[in-house]
């Protein structure tokens, strides 16, 4: 059902962009739906829903909204419960085939448990995004990636964690059946599209993934932390860091002991930080954190960190499916030579459909706005790629 003009998307996403409203009044959340342990859990295939509630609170525009807890595993291949929202337009899909699956990787809303994007405030920049997709009559997963509102650790941009999350969040929309599915993510949510199209074939295989929208990606752990010392979001340069010394507690010390008494007091404290935290936590350059006066980026290269880094670099796997790259030239908050060297880098890995879109606006945007711009101004071609791919899997199935 094709009943939301590119015009009027573009409108619900610059109200999304420009303003932070009050959280959407979801239906209430009990600790129990995230925290309560699932027996057998190692049991269940991955994307196994093991446990949904509906939100009635977020049945828009004629859809029905779940919340949903399903199985995933971790980069140590043991099983784990990520949660997330599953929301099934009503109305009957018109087209041939399986209604289509958007996996949708939503940005960083922050690490701590309560900046999961099911969340009552993951949701305020969530929902405005999915309704032009619900809108066309695609159905939507989002994943709250593991360790986010869920036991464990959360692993901020873990390459495999990430990837494995959003793929058996498409699992468990596609129930078993041959959907088309399509990755969707932008900044933090574009890196996770990036690597679930990495590791889709090998992971994957059963899902008939046709391609991914990967927008603003952070994809490359040392330019994103270079990019952001001295900013007003410094501080969230440390969620690598933490994501680390979470996915990897034997080396929790050894990480640690990279920086001094006020680098530890800050990893101590943005591990309870949602995303508008590190504003008022104030500007940051790295060299003053770490116990021998490096800069982040340093450390990441080195003997201790690099490994960790290299592992969860994106780009040098050739994902095997259509990619849409998008980003504006002026984004202050993920440099414009993310996307440039991720579409090198997979071009020379062997990828052989790869769109780059960028946006110049002539100058730089306001702060508030300098990164969600590209996403706003590219979501009618992006809707229209994505019409494009599901149509083309549709043709060939015929």
């Amino acid at each position: 059902m094709r009943l939301l003009s590119a015009a009027v998307a573009l409108v619900v996403l610059t109200g999304a962009a420009a303003v932070s409203p009050a959280p959407v009044a979801a239906a209430p959340m009990g600790s129990d739906f995230y925290a309560a342990p699932v027996a057998d859990l190692e049991a269940y295939a991955p994307g196994s829903i093991l446990r949904r509630e509906p939100v009635p609170a977020l049945d828009l525009l004629g859809s029905h909204a779940e919340r949903i807890l399903y199985r995933s595993a971790d980069p140590r291949d043991s099983a784990v419960a990520v949660s997330g929202l599953l929301i099934t337009p009503r109305s009957t899909w018109d087209g041939p085939g399986p209604r289509p699956v958007i996996a949708y990787a939503p940005g960083s809303y922050g690490i701590a448990d309560r900046c999961a994007g099911s969340s009552g405030q993951g949701l305020t920049t969530t929902m405005p995004a999915l309704m032009p997709l619900l809108a066309r009559g695609y159905q939507v997963v989002t994943t709250d990636y593991q360790g986010l509102g869920t036991p464990g650790a959360y692993e901020f941009i873990g390459r495999v964690a990430v990837a494995r999350a959003v793929l058996d969040a498409a699992r468990a929309a596609a129930d078993g059946t041959d959907a088309p599915v399509v990755l969707y993510g932008y900044s933090a949510g574009g890196a996770a599209s990036a690597a679930a199209a990495e590791l889709a074939s090998t992971y994957a295989p059963d899902l008939d993934v046709v391609g991914a929208y990967v927008g603003a990606a952070p994809t490359d752990p040392v330019l994103r932390v270079e990019g952001l010392e001295g900013s007003p979001f410094a501080a969230t340069m440390l969620y690598p860091i933490v994501g680390s010394m979470g996915a990897h507690p034997d080396r929790a010390d050894e990480i640690r002991g990279l920086f001094n008494d006020r680098g530890r007091a800050a990893l101590d404290t943005v591990q309870n930080f949602c995303t508008v935290d590190a504003l008022s936590y104030g500007s940051l350059r790295s060299e003053d954190l770490t116990a021998d006066g490096s800069t982040l980026g340093e450390l990441m290269a080195g003997p201790v960190l690099g490994p960790l880094t290299a592992a969860n670099t994106i780009g040098l796997m050739a994902p095997d499916v259509p990619v849409m790259i998008v980003q504006g030239v002026n984004d202050r908050s993920v440099s414009i030579e993310q996307s440039r060297i991720l579409a090198d880098r997979w071009l020379a890995a062997g990828a052989h459909d790869i769109t780059v879109r960028e946006f110049d606006f002539g100058t730089d945007l306001v702060p508030a706005f300098d990164h969600p711009g590209a996403n706003v101004a590219a979501y009618p071609e992006v809707i229209g790629w994505i019409d494009a791919r599901v149509e083309q899997t549709s043709r060939a199935t015929r």
